[in-house]
């Protein structure tokens, strides 16, 4: 079931299926976010308990072992509405059966979409709710198009992401099995701020992956006209850059506490990088912001 909200300046879709943000709409019918129709089914799916995917599609947890599918299973639930003013909507998930068949902690996992001018704030928290430490892992993958609607003069490789802070120059890069190599890597940058998305890097190498993100802001700029889409973010510790094939007019930006599985670090989670941890009765909460106020 889709939702909307709106303010007068924007208006949003989530669907309840993933609790998943699929439009994002100015008063003038600029949409900011892929649809999910051609080239990926997704638009901008939420990731937990794990980020990427697995050696052998295996984790181990508590001595045992567990499997689970690429960014975990709350991308594919049914979450419930929890609150709708009109402006913002708050979705949860938890535990069940099916859940603890993959992860074996009880959690409360929610977000809220609140328009504030012509943005979108969203704050996702995690919750433990056993009796034991909970480790997690926890990620965004928004789509945002690209071109923007409104400028179109400039396709997708002429746009440009900027970083509020000097990155590492280096990104590691994934084997064939999607296992991430941190001592094999290449730049993808054109500078310490910058990164010029090209179709023929997302085609050798499938995302641009930082391990270690120090930027909390993050524009992709149309260079012509200026006009930029701003991602800000709070308290994720990786970051990555995708898009699915040459052509597809979308970019996706995705702050993460996580990643997929890296070579020689074992099937451990309490191992995985970015991996998280809480005591019980006690949540953490993390902020993504998509501000479309310079788009137009």
């Amino acid at each position: 079931m889709e939702i909307m909200i709106g303010n007068g300046l924007m208006t949003a879709k989530v669907n309840t299926h993933g609790g998943e943000l699929k439009s994002l709409r100015s008063k003038a019918g600029n949409e900011y976010i892929w649809d999910g129709s051609e080239y990926w089914k997704r638009s901008a799916p939420l990731l937990f308990p794990i980020v990427g995917g697995l050696e052998d599609g295996e984790v181990e947890i508590e001595g045992k072992t567990f499997h689970m599918g690429q960014h975990g299973f709350a991308r594919d639930k049914d979450w419930t509405v929890t609150e709708n003013t009109g402006d913002s909507v708050t979705l949860t998930l938890t535990n069940d059966e099916d859940t603890h068949e993959k992860y074996p902690y009880p959690f409360l996992l929610s977000v809220r979409y609140a328009l504030v001018n012509k943005s979108v704030e969203m704050t996702f928290t995690v919750k433990n709710t056993g009796t034991s430490e909970m480790v997690y892992c926890f990620g965004t993958h928004p789509a945002i198009r690209c071109p923007f609607e409104s400028a179109p003069g400039t396709e997708f490789e002429g746009y440009r992401v900027e970083f509020e802070k000097d990155e590492i120059p280096t990104q590691p890069t994934l084997t064939a099995e999607k296992i991430i190599d941190r001592s094999a890597r290449s730049s993808f940058m054109k500078d310490a701020r910058t990164l010029l998305p090209r179709y023929d890097v997302f085609t050798a190498i499938d995302t641009v992956i930082f391990d270690e993100i120090h930027s909390h802001k993050i524009k992709l700029t149309e260079p012509v006209s200026g006009k930029y889409f701003e991602v800000r973010f709070d308290d994720f510790t990786q970051l990555g850059i995708w898009t699915p094939k040459a052509g597809a007019p979308f970019l996706c930006i995705e702050p993460w506490n996580g990643c997929a599985a890296i070579k020689g670090d074992g099937k451990k989670f309490t191992d995985k990088l970015g991996a998280r941890a809480l005591l019980p009765d006690k949540e953490k909460s993390f902020t993504l912001i998509l501000d479309a106020e310079h788009a137009e």
